[in-house]
């Protein structure tokens, strides 16, 4: 019984999912099918209480089946292990509600497109003709929506989200149901005394919109914007997805590169990054590490994450994924495998550095190595920091389009903190500027602190991104309740073409971002243009130009 209470605890503790005590003790298939998905998982302490289950079932020489129950009744010298697990059973029989390990062992076809909706049953007893006890059944659960897409926000951000959410409306009982799949639940629940189910598949971004397209989603999550052919598929049917009424940014992330805790190398550039993962560094030797081969760990090529990897480094310095990187889908399992691997090293989402050192990053000689600290993601100066998105079609139902504002909100954003990735809820921090900082820029820096968001702008235009354009109304609510602030921004450029037009550039932006502020009733003490001093990222590419070309938020 302690052996199946500490598995149960793991599975449920650390990746949702619930096991259903009687049936594991009362049926064999599934006990062995449990087993087999939880050993898939990888988890070294999960392994090792399956591990001494199997050890105890050799060495008592007996599994317990149906029959355990009858074999002590009839014989008192029954094992030791059947005693523990008919012991279970009577007690469950007593006792046992809540949830349940669901696993589907004969798939049915239709999950493909539309999934029929699990039928919840209720276990008072209800009389026959001939007087016996019937189990009723109550209706079926009705499907509220699907929302597919992303790993890194479907593991554990886009749960939290969904209950929080239903919570608010009032709705109760929620059970979260494993699918076939380690990465496909469904999370049932009671609301208006209804039955009802959302279906979560986390299969990747590109699988977001994909399904969409298809018709098998309604909702999209992913870990890096869409790109304009999606837009373009998607448009006649779905609406725009590049426009705010279509993509809702619910937090932040950082891509971590990380490496084992006992490894010596503590930071890297993008250009080295780009040689370790194409092949063409393979000896930690060449990075002042010891002289061993380099074990590289990469997510699988419908993750996001992989997409935000391969455009940020490997595509940026021309390089390739090397045939020898071992691939994963879950973020969990790769972070875990580099946990044990002294001479290993990934890229992973900031919430999954677990037990691994994350290396500092820069993105070019003219830039210092950044750590990924809440901070330097929230502001998005760190070379790594990405967004992760939520996408609804313009037709999508009033429930659903809800849900979306929900994660946006305050509420929804103490939710993405809650779980470890970087809320857009402000706070602010004493920033020590750089040596080669403007006269005034240290000075602000020194009598002020700097806020957790920066304006950045559409590409080609003086017009704030759609980040910026809700980041606005997290700044007005933030100066509501602290009116004694006295508000600086701070303009920035690329170093396209000459510093002097840069330096107007950069005023032109931060006087837009004033004029925002004032019509809304907020008088900004001062507004400063730097130009193209203190680059945040590369200006040899496009997207290390639109990161430079920001507005900073400072407050005394």
């Amino acid at each position: 019984m302690e052996r199946l209470q500490q598995l149960q605890s793991l599975a449920q503790n650390k990746y949702g999912i619930e096991i259903a005590s009687e049936k594991f003790i009362a049926d064999e298939s599934y006990r062995k099918l449990v087993l087999n998905e939880l050993s898939l998982l990888g988890d070294s302490e999960l392994s090792a209480v399956i591990a001494a289950m199997q050890d105890m079932q050799q060495q008592q020489g007996a599994s317990p089946s149906t029959g355990a129950s009858e074999k002590i009744s009839k014989d008192k010298a029954s094992t030791p292990l059947s005693l523990i697990f008919a012991g279970v059973a009577v007690v469950l029989a007593l006792v046992a509600t809540g949830y349940t390990f669901y696993v589907n062992q004969e798939p049915d076809i239709a999950m493909a497109s539309k999934p029929a909706a699990p039928t919840q049953v209720n276990t008072a007893q209800q009389p026959t003709d001939n007087g016996r006890p019937q189990e009723k059944e109550q209706q079926p659960a009705q499907l509220a929506f699907r929302i597919h897409g992303s790993n890194t926000i479907g593991e554990k951000l886009a749960p939290a989200l969904l209950e929080g959410y239903l919570k608010e409306l009032g709705a109760k009982q929620f059970n979260w149901r494993q699918g076939e799949v380690s990465v496909e639940r469904e999370l049932h629940y009671q609301l208006d005394s209804k039955p009802y189910y959302i279906e979560l598949h986390a299969h990747g971004s590109s699988t977001g919109f994909a399904d969409i397209e298809a018709g098998k989603a309604d909702l999209a999550m992913a870990s890096r914007k869409v790109k304009s052919k999606e837009v373009d598929k998607l448009k006649a049917r779905f609406g725009d997805f590049s426009q705010i009424g279509n993509e809702h940014i619910i937090g932040l992330d950082g891509l971590a590169v990380i490496v084992n805790q006992n490894n010596p190398v503590s930071h890297l550039s993008t250009q080295q990054l780009a040689a370790v993962f194409s092949g063409k560094i393979s000896n930690w030797r060449e990075l002042g590490g010891p002289s061993e081969a380099i074990n590289l760990y990469a997510r699988d090529a419908k993750s996001g994450t992989w997409d935000t990897f391969k455009n940020l480094v490997l595509k940026k310095h021309q390089a390739q994924l090397s045939p020898l990187a071992q691939r994963f889908e879950s973020s969990s399992v790769l972070s875990q495998k580099v946990s044990q691997d002294e001479y290993g090293i990934g890229f992973i989402g900031l919430n999954y550095i677990l037990h691994n050192k994350a290396i500092a990053v820069s993105e070019g000689a003219q830039t210092a190595p950044i750590y990924p600290t809440r901070f330097t993601i929230g502001t998005e100066d760190y070379a790594l920091a990405r967004r992760l998105y939520v996408y609804t079609p313009t037709t999508a139902s009033m429930f659903i389009k809800n849900f979306a504002q929900y994660a946006i909100s305050y509420a929804g954003q103490e939710i993405v903190s809650d779980t470890g990735l970087i809320s857009q809820n402000i706070h602010v921090e004493q920033v020590q500027p750089m040596t080669e900082a403007p006269t005034v820029y240290k000075q602000y820096a020194k009598q002020g602190q700097r806020l957790s968001l920066t304006f950045r702008f559409e590409h080609g235009s003086g017009q704030l991104d759609n980040k910026g354009k809700r980041d606005l109304q997290r700044l007005l609510d933030y100066l509501e309740s602290h009116a004694q602030k006295r508000v600086i921004l701070m303009g920035f450029s690329d170093n396209s073409g000459d510093a002097g037009r840069n330096k107007t550039l950069s005023l032109q932006r931060a006087r837009s971002v004033e004029q925002e502020l004032t019509a809304r009733g907020v008088a900004v003490f001062d507004t400063q243009g730097f130009g193209e001093v203190l680059p945040v990222a590369n200006n040899q590419s496009k997207e290390g130009r639109e990161r430079n070309r920001r507005v900073e938020v400072w407050v005394l």
